[in-house]
């Protein structure tokens, strides 16, 4: 027989009232549609909004991290993660000249730039996944992003990407997604050599807890 632990509570690491004011229409909106495209949609104008807001960011979570799983610097920052893991939002923050691997989410989400400047490439996986350690990849969009540009991801539209920091000053990027992105097991592409290995990101500021099977109460 297994063993049910109660579900954790919800995990705050920046307290703010307009951002537990997000948090809470995004929950409200997420939970009365089950067509991502639609939720996305409706959450767009508070997301934006959160965007140009430049006071409920801590300074301390718009700063690299020379200790990056990513490598580079980059830093990954918890700001909320929900009770039973299906929404995370964190900062990532990239040094200036530093690039993101190529990496997918897999995860429906809004990501938008905070500060900076950044270049993101886009791909689509073109080979049908069944060579172990393999995949093919196409760039499909090359754009460079300004703060108060948002985009969505819908896998496996626009899943695939990498992103460049070409500002003098490191970019911070706001990442709100359905699932605990840091802590799952996700892919890292190397494009050149068409390779691909399963990889965890991390959070700079929260560990990976093993998976345990949760009830609620």
């Amino acid at each position: 027989m297994t063993n049910l632990e109660p579900l954790p509570a919800d995990e705050w690491f920046i307290e703010n009232p307009d951002f537990r004011s997000f948090v809470a229409t995004v929950q409200e909106i997420s939970n009365k549609s089950n067509h991502r495209s639609e939720t996305l949609n409706e959450i767009e104008p508070y997301f934006s909004q959160l965007l140009s807001q430049q006071k409920w960011l801590p300074k301390k979570f718009a700063e690299p991290n020379p200790n990056s799983q990513m490598g580079g610097g980059i830093g990954q920052w918890l700001l909320y993660r929900s009770q039973d893991r299906a929404l995370t939002i964190f900062s990532l923050v990239i040094p200036p000249g530093s690039t993101t691997p190529v990496h997918d989410h897999l995860a429906w989400g809004l990501i938008g730039l905070y500060k900076g400047k950044q270049e993101e490439t886009v791909y689509r996986r073109v080979d049908n996944g069944l060579r172990e350690a393999h995949a093919d990849l196409e760039i499909v969009e090359e754009r460079q992003l300004q703060p108060g540009d948002f985009y969505h991801l819908l896998p496996p539209e626009g899943d695939i990407h990498a992103v460049k920091t070409i500002s003098e000053t490191a970019s911070v990027s706001i990442h709100l997604l359905g699932n605990d992105t840091g802590c799952i097991w996700r892919h890292q592409f190397q494009p050149e050599t068409h390779s691909v290995k399963s990889f965890r990101s991390g959070y700079s500021n929260a560990p990976c807890k093993e998976e345990k099977n949760y009830v609620s109460i």
